[in-house]
C-alpha cells in the first residue's frame, strides 16, 4: 500500500491563464518564485513520493528543461520522468500513460492546476484515506459561496463526512458547466478536486470507458470514477487547509497574495 509513484498531467493547453503566460506552459507560472510544478513536486515529496511521471504536450519541452536538474536535489523526488501525450484528450487519457511507470504499484496524481497550503501535505492527506481504506481516493474541498468566483467547474459531489473521509455517494456528469463553481444555491458544497491515488485497476477502467465513447469524445475522469464508486471502489478525502485553483486567474492571484510575490513565468 507504500505510494511512491506520482503522475502529474501538464498537456492541456492552458487557454483560461493566456493573459498570464502569452502561451508559455501555464504549470511554469510562478508563486512567490517557485513554479507551480516544482511546487507539486515538492507537496510530493513531503507526501512520500520518490519518482514522478510528468506527462507533456509535445509543445511543452520547456518543462523538461526546467524540471531534468531538479531530480534528487532537496525536497524534489529523486527520479523524474516524461511522457509525450500528443493530443489533449483528457486527464484519464493523460494517466493512462502511467500504466508502465505504476506497475503493480499504486500511483498517485497531482495536477498542478491545484496548490494546497496547510500543516500536512495535500496529496499526503490522500495517501493517508488510500492506506486506511484499501480504496481509491481523491481529494475533496468545501467550497462556499464567497469563494466559488475563483474556483473551477468541477461539479456538486453528494456524500457525507465520517471524520476526514468524505464518503462519496453521486458523482454527477460532467456535462456543461459555467466557468466557476456553482454551489448550487447552497451555502458551500464539496467537490472533487486535483489528488489522487489509485490501485492499478484503474487502467481497466479507463480502457472500459474508452470502449464506450463515440469517436473523437474526451477520456475524462469523471466516468472512470463513476464505475470505480459504482463498484464500491472509491472513497473521497475532505483536505484540511486552503485550496488554490491556480488554473484560474483569480485563483492564481489569490495563491500569489497568500505565498507572496508577483505573477511571472518561469
Amino acid at each position: 500500500m507504500t505510494v511512491t509513484r506520482v503522475l502529474i498531467p501538464c498537456g492541456g493547453k492552458g487557454t483560461r491563464m493566456q493573459s498570464l503566460t502569452s502561451g508559455k506552459a501555464k504549470e511554469l507560472l510562478k508563486v512567490a518564485g517557485i513554479p507551480l510544478v516544482v511546487r507539486v513536486l515538492e507537496e510530493c515529496a513531503e507526501s512520500g513520493i520518490t519518482e514522478a511521471l510528468v506527462v507533456i504536450s509535445p509543445d511543452k519541452t520547456e518543462i523538461v528543461e526546467r524540471l531534468s536538474p531538479l531530480a534528487g536535489t532537496p525536497r524534489i523526488p529523486s527520479a523524474i520522468s516524461f511522457a509525450v501525450q500528443e493530443e489533449p484528450r483528457g486527464l484519464a487519457d493523460a494517466i493512462r500513460y502511467g500504466r508502465e511507470f505504476a506497475g503493480r504499484s499504486p500511483l498517485a496524481v497531482a495536477l498542478p492546476d491545484n496548490l494546497f497550503a496547510g500543516a500536512e501535505p495535500g496529496l499526503k492527506q490522500v495517501i493517508d484515506t488510500f492506506a486506511a481504506t484499501g480504496k481509491n481516493a481523491v481529494a475533496m474541498v468545501e467550497i462556499t459561496t464567497a469563494d466559488a468566483s475563483r474556483r473551477g467547474p468541477t461539479s456538486v459531489y453528494a456524500g457525507s463526512l465520517n471524520g476526514d473521509e468524505f464518503v462519496i455517494e453521486r458523482i454527477p456528469d460532467k456535462g456543461e458547466r459555467g466557468k466557476t463553481f456553482d454551489t448550487g444555491g447552497k451555502r458551500s458544497a464539496f467537490t472533487g478536486v486535483g489528488r489522487y491515488v489509485f490501485h492499478p485497476e484503474v487502467f481497466e477502467v479507463i480502457d472500459n470507458v474508452e470502449r464506450a465513447l463515440a469517436d473523437g469524445a474526451e477520456l475524462d475522469d469523471v466516468p472512470v470514477m463513476q464505475q470505480l464508486l459504482a463498484a464500491g471502489r472509491l472513497t473521497g478525502r475532505r483536505i484540511q487547509g486552503r485550496f488554490f485553483d491556480v488554473g484560474l486567474v483569480s485563483g492564481y492571484v489569490e495563491a500569489t497574495a497568500e505565498y507572496g510575490g508577483a505573477a511571472s513565468i518561469a
